[in-house]
């Protein structure tokens, strides 16, 4: 049996279903994320992707309906959220922040590297609509939905 890729799903993949249904890459991102939530891959995101998109939507959700997101985003979508090693808060080491910031990476975008380069074994693929951002910044592939 082939084994399912695993898929690390970048923030703006969610922001574009959640709040851009007008996109033109609307259908291809849901089309994408449908077949994540029906198990054709693996799916992952990291808690910093999760963070950003509750920032995102903030200032448009009420206090609970933020809350139910955060909570509940993990079974809409069939993801795993990675976070740092057990035992280490969610927080980052400046120092490997900064060595990922020289790859020229902006700090969200080096928290999440630095979470997709430690769990890069249990990686495959890192799914964005930002892949220039991350090409041959990472451990991974760098695909768009539109490239898988």
């Amino acid at each position: 049996m082939k084994r399912r890729a695993r898929v690390l799903i970048d923030t703006d993949i969610f922001v574009v279903d959640l709040r851009y249904p007008r996109d033109p890459r609307y259908s291809e991102n849901r089309a994408f994320l449908e077949r994540v939530r029906r198990g054709a891959w693996v799916g992952r995101t990291t808690v910093y992707n999760l963070m950003e998109v509750c920032g995102i939507l903030s200032f448009n959700l009420s206090p609970s309906s933020l809350q139910e997101l955060f909570i509940g985003f993990a079974a809409k979508y069939n993801v795993t959220v990675l976070f740092p090693e057990d035992g280490e808060e969610v927080c980052f080491d400046p120092v490997r922040i900064l060595g990922m910031m020289e790859r020229k990476l902006s700090f969200g975008d080096a928290l999440i590297a630095e979470l997709a380069e430690r769990y890069r074994r249990q990686l495959d693929l890192f799914v964005t609509w930002n892949a220039a951002h991350f090409v041959d910044k990472l451990p991974l592939k760098v695909v768009t939905p539109s490239q898988i």
